[in-house]
């Protein structure tokens, strides 16, 4: 069974993928230039990557952060144990530090194919 959204069609039984969602402005470039070091390899430990990294994405609508970036996993699951991993805690510490905004983990399908 499919649904269609917004023109985007997905496949209901399709398995969702995790997301981690990144919203942010960089208030010190040098914590946050350890961060990317500290962050940067974990992911791909947890089945994830980056897909949409952005230092100076355009705000449409609303208030959102100049930063934007998206990391994909291969379950919610997989997004949370990637977050709540004693390396990742320990980088988060240093984004916390250098940015302010905000870190949302959803799930969602990716579309079928047409």
């Amino acid at each position: 069974m499919t649904f269609a959204f917004a023109g985007l069609c997905l496949a209901q039984e399709s398995t969702p993928h995790g997301y981690m969602i990144a919203n942010y402005q960089i208030n010190d470039q040098a914590t946050f230039q350890r961060y990317m070091e500290a962050a940067g390899p974990l992911a791909p430990k947890y089945g994830g990557k980056v897909i949409v990294f952005n230092l100076n994405a355009t705000a449409v609508e609303g208030k959102p952060k100049s930063v934007m970036a998206i990391a994909e996993f291969p379950s919610l699951v997989e997004a949370q144990r990637f977050y709540n991993s004693p390396e990742y805690t320990a980088a988060k510490k240093l984004r916390m530090a250098a940015t302010e905004g905000s870190v949302v983990i959803t799930e969602g399908y990716v579309p079928a194919p047409q």
